[in-house]
């Protein structure tokens, strides 16, 4: 079957108020779906397939403008996806050749169209997101402390379970200071597939020559970047580029055998504009990101302190908690500059060379001001192996109070919070908390006041009336004490199953001696509670 390439699409300046007033194509182009804005209509038709895409195209112009819009394509592309991905220049393109599709290329059909009567602020927003430049954005030091040469003891007594810094010093006699470029890298993995940025429900890979042209030429939205938590299976020699640094090698993780333990390192590497939105990692484990080449911003906020424009979703049966988040390009365009200053997160912009620590349960969002190739690490050690724990019993409450702090309850009286903490601090047991049906909230500015919307009543709680601890016991407050943790539900997001971690505990304490009392402590509060 061969079909043609629809004409490359020209839109000409913002047309004056008054031609707009006499013209506008919109209304009888959409008919009654007119009602609905773009945003919601560029949604939409990415559930459709790409055949029904092409056939809505024809129906008018205005839906010729929303049906070839290049993040429509990369969407219905990366759903497509083979295992492997090759870039063909546009994710049209690419699409088709996923479908074997042929197109004409002819330069004769490569005709412009014109538009007028059509305005949209929101594909105004997304193609400016597509092309903006990051040259001088955001390049200032930031407020993360920074230091060197820093000794273990320093790190633990200074940084570790406290907060975020950035060390320089590390990576002096590292090769990946000078093989992890992209021209070396190019040269010695050219032919190797790693694993992308997930994207869609598949594990799609792209050979690393592809995805190097891949950033050359593209111009997307939210760039795909590489995010591959076993680079070390399919390029070896890379694993001999680097070392663990002295202060990070503590990992409870260690014990267990290969197939047994879960994701923790990843290589990455990404363009200008890629990155990483809003997160809190898994198993609320800590983590170290080392940077090899390029800037990379990073933003962050302590535990319990969600980003504005960062929803949080606590599923009530197994406690799995997903995050919807816009992308780092967006939240730093978007939602940065609605910050007051007292609002704004810790920032600091990582240089080549340093490593930035990330604590427990801190969120982060990462913005790639270049291309950037960096490794990083996550681990568990004595400092957060209770959270570690903690997060991964059975349960719905607690899951989302280690994440979202206070706005993960919803439905929930400040008295209720305020009687579990002075249990807490008397050591009586807690009173139960009531079981919700819903647990959605969307944080707003601090100091505001904090509202959610529950089956379409609006509820206000005031979260300063009460304080949020990121404390052991503080947290474990929020156990279910009546579940069943050898039966229940566990969140499919949990690093490892429930026979495995009674397995990783039981290993410890033969391996460990020094930390048994602490292993007997989570097994008491995360497996029998």
């Amino acid at each position: 079957m061969e079909v043609e390439e629809n004409p490359q699409l020209q839109m000409r300046p913002e047309s004056s108020p008054m031609e707009v007033e006499q013209f506008d194509r919109r209304p009888a182009a959409l008919g009654d779906l007119r009602i609905l804005p773009d945003e919601i209509l560029c949604s939409i038709l990415t559930y459709l397939t790409p055949r029904d895409v092409a056939r809505l195209s024809c129906v008018s112009s205005v839906m010729y403008i929303l049906c070839n819009e290049e993040p429509l394509w990369m969407s219905l592309c990366i759903d497509i996806a083979d295992r492997q991905l090759q870039y063909k220049g546009s994710w049209k393109r690419t699409a088709l050749d996923q479908l074997n599709v042929s197109f004409e290329n002819n330069e004769s059909f490569q005709k412009l169209l014109h538009f007028d009567g059509f305005n949209s602020m929101f594909l105004y927003r997304r193609l400016y997101r597509c092309y903006t430049s990051l040259n001088g954005f955001y390049y200032d030091t930031g407020n993360v402390e920074r230091t060197k040469n820093l000794s273990v003891e320093e790190f633990r007594d200074k940084y570790d379970g406290q907060k975020p810094v950035l060390i320089g010093g590390l990576t002096d006699t590292w090769p990946a200071r000078t093989t992890w470029t992209t021209e070396e890298l190019l040269k010695n993995y050219g032919d190797t597939a790693f694993k992308l940025s997930q994207r869609s429900r598949y594990k799609i890979r792209m050979k690393l020559k592809d995805y190097l042209s891949y950033m050359k030429v593209q111009h997307d939205e939210d760039p795909l970047y590489i995010f591959d938590e076993k680079f070390g299976e399919a390029a070896p020699e890379l694993l001999k580029d680097y070392i663990v640094p002295d202060m990070f090698k503590e990992d409870f993780f260690d014990v267990l055998d290969k197939d047994q333990r879960p994701p923790f390192r990843w290589l990455i590497m990404g363009p200008e504009r890629s990155g990483a939105s809003w997160h809190v990692d898994p198993g609320l484990t800590s983590a170290w990101n080392t940077l090899l080449c390029g800037r990379k911003r990073w933003a962050l906020y302590p535990p319990g302190r969600v980003p504005l424009g960062v929803t949080v979703h606590v599923n009530e049966e197994d406690g799995d908690v997903n995050i919807d988040s816009p992308s780092s390009l967006q939240w730093w365009l978007d939602f940065y500059p609605l910050l007051a200053e007292e609002d704004k997160p810790i920032e600091c912009t990582q240089l080549p060379g340093e490593t930035i620590f990330v604590p427990s349960g801190w969120w982060h969002c990462v913005l790639n001001l270049e291309t950037t190739v960096a490794v990083t690490q996550n681990f568990v050690n004595a400092k957060n192996f209770e959270f570690v724990c903690l997060d991964m019993a059975p349960g719905y409450r607690h899951k989302g109070v280690c994440r979202a702090g206070l706005l993960a309850l919803d439905d929930i009286s400040i008295e209720d919070v305020r009687k579990n903490m002075l249990s807490l601090e008397s050591g009586s047991s807690c009173s139960d908390l009531s079981r919700k049906d819903k647990r959605i909230r969307v944080d707003q500015p601090k100091g505001s006041e904090k509202g959610s919307t529950v089956d379409g009543v609006s509820k206000c709680i005031y979260l300063s009336e009460v304080e949020f601890s990121y404390e052991i016991n503080f947290l474990a407050m929020f156990l279910d004490k009546e579940q069943d943790h050898y039966t229940s539900l566990w969140s499919s997001s949990n690093s490892i199953g429930q026979r495995e971690m009674r397995e990783w505990l039981s290993k410890l304490w033969v391996g460990k001696p020094e930390i048994r009392d602490l292993i007997w402590k989570v097994f008491i509060y995360s497996l029998l509670c």
